[in-house]
């Protein structure tokens, strides 16, 4: 019986873990033009790696750094679609509602992948 127990204080630990953990993984704000983005370190891949006010955006070295979110939108949000319809902007072209915006290492271009 306490076996049981420990097990299943163990399962609501773990769950509360990766519910906290996904909750910091996409922070609010916009990634500023990759262009202005001139601080290649500390490389992340998500925004949760950053500090609590960055994000994880790309830079100026085909690369993605924590920096400081834009007030204004870019075209670049972290690879995730909006609320809309719209889609997001990527690479000179719009996803669509199934889509993210990803950077791809090997053609070091943003491009529309499947979500």
């Amino acid at each position: 019986m306490a076996t049981n127990r420990k097990i299943i204080l163990l399962v609501c630990l773990l769950i509360s873990i990766a519910v906290i953990k996904a909750q910091g993984s996409y922070k609010s704000g916009y990634c500023p033009l990759q262009n202005t983005v001139t601080r290649c370190m500390p490389r992340c891949h998500s925004d949760y790696e950053c500090s609590f006010n960055e994000k994880c955006c790309p830079n100026k070295c085909g690369s993605m750094s924590c920096v400081s979110p834009s007030a204004v939108a870019t075209g670049y949000n972290g690879g995730y679609k909006g609320s809309g319809d719209n889609g997001v902007s990527c690479g000179g072209t719009t996803c669509n509602k199934y889509q993210k915006c990803e950077f791809n290492r090997s053609t070091k271009r943003y491009e529309c992948v499947r979500t």
